[in-house]
């Protein structure tokens, strides 16, 4: 599974400098809140010159670290030069640590919503949709059926908000999953994990001989979360929030904390040191989702694997996470104002040209007839798991309100040190739920 409002003249020199870095594909620095960048497609001096309605504010996680970034600007640029009527300002921040559904909420609570923004679906989307200013799909996907026949039906299901609208259009799936440095394995002569005691004997080992058994990080702990809790509670009883069975999955987290399966900053790292941890080789595993494709080097020698049941699991071996949930939004009246500007924007985002270019990176299209190129062990093993789930199952990050999810993820540290038991901080996120 991964989560940016400006003043073109005051950052100017900011936005340059930014620029600069973001350009930087080598850049292995920590990607940071203060990296927030504006990409103007036009000299931002003469931003007065230009006709408001010809200016486009567009918002996507695909930045930093982000495996489609790379994609995103290629793609953006050249969408530019095909359009240089249009002022186009790219305000793009990272997921990781929340700052993309900060920047989102508070621009559309502030009324500075932006023109476009790729964003999440399902409980992340209720704010935005209650704030009345999407642009809601569904009449526009019947009137162009060349663009609108391009769909999976499922996909498109996936993201229809309760009220039975599209409000986003998907692109990218997903899956969640165990990555596993094969080479490693190898070199202890140890299985790759299908069960859970073959999960403990490989940190055991890995730990012993000054491996990190688990590169994922405690304070940024979204997918160990949902995998646990997927596995204890199974899809079933994911979906009665905040069951005991949840409860079971974090104490399941702790146990393997106690064994020294997770580096030993883990209660401070973030996510993309963890990624790096793994990507380096100084890690044998990673619980991690489809996104990190792009950042792995070595995918001769990785694979993915469901997570192995722990004991008593509700979930069935070959339940996964995962699904489609995010999107393409516009703001209804900024799209009027414009005579449908981010429409046009938007389906050629969702082409199938250009959504195959972000799914050769990584991920499951939203298209039909579009199977990604799959060369590496990585690739297919990932696609052959997605493709072979007994069920997919959303996240619960998706389903409970952001606020409750996120009292789970930064009281984990909690949990693992014995400070609060599982059920109290599920207790306490459950009277956040609304």
């Amino acid at each position: 599974m991964y989560k940016r409002e400006k003043c073109v003249c005051i950052l100017f020199t900011l936005g340059i400098i930014c620029t600069i870095f973001a350009s930087c594909s080598q850049d292995s620095r920590p990607y940071t809140y203060q990296d927030e960048i504006i990409h103007s497609s036009n000299n931002p001096s003469n931003t007065d010159e230009i006709d408001k309605n010809q200016q486009i504010r567009i918002v996507t996680y695909h930045v930093g670290e982000d495996t489609w970034a790379g994609t995103y600007n290629e793609v953006l640029n050249d969408y530019i030069k095909e359009n240089p009527h249009l002022n186009i300002i790219d305000e793009s921040v990272p997921a990781p640590g929340d700052i993309i559904r900060t920047k989102i909420k508070t621009d559309f609570a502030s009324g500075n919503e932006p023109d476009i923004c790729f964003f999440f679906t399902s409980a992340d989307a209720k704010p935005l949709v209650e704030s009345g200013k999407l642009f809601a799909y569904d009449e526009e996907l019947k009137k162009d059926k060349e663009w609108g026949d391009n769909f999976l039906p499922a996909a498109l299901d996936a993201v229809r908000y309760k009220d039975g609208k599209i409000y986003a259009i998907p692109t990218i799936g997903f899956y969640e999953g165990l990555f596993c440095n094969k080479d490693l394995f190898d070199r202890y002569e140890i299985d790759i994990p299908r069960t859970y005691d073959q999960l403990k004997k490989s940190i055991e080992i890995f730990s012993n001989n000054d491996i990190i058994p688990i590169a994922d990080s405690i304070s940024d702990s979204y997918y160990l979360i949902e995998t646990f809790i997927l596995s204890t509670a199974g899809p079933t009883l994911q979906n009665e929030f905040f069951d005991s069975s949840w409860a079971k999955g974090l104490d399941y987290i702790k146990e393997l904390y106690h064994m020294n399966a997770f580096p030993k900053d883990a209660l401070t790292i973030k996510e993309p040191e963890a990624n790096r941890l793994f990507v380096e080789k100084k890690a044998a595993m990673l619980i991690a989702g489809s996104w990190v494709l792009g950042q792995i080097r070595d995918q001769q020698n990785t694979v993915v694997i469901p997570l192995p049941l722990v004991p008593d699991a509700k979930a069935h071996p070959n339940d996964i996470i995962g699904g489609f949930d995010s999107g393409w939004y516009i703001t209804k009246s900024l799209n009027d104002e414009k005579n449908n500007e981010p429409l046009k924007m938007v389906k050629y985002f969702t082409s199938p040209e250009i959504v195959a270019k972000f799914i050769n990176k990584a991920g499951v299209p939203a298209m039909k007839s579009m199977s990604p190129i799959m060369t590496t062990p990585l690739q297919k093993s990932g696609y052959e798991m997605f493709s072979k789930a007994n069920t997919i199952t959303k996240p619960i990050d998706n389903k409970i309100s952001p606020s409750a999810f996120s009292h789970i993820r930064t009281n984990m540290a909690y949990i693992v040190e014995n400070k609060k038991t599982a059920q109290e901080v599920l207790d306490e996120a459950k009277a956040l739920n609304r």
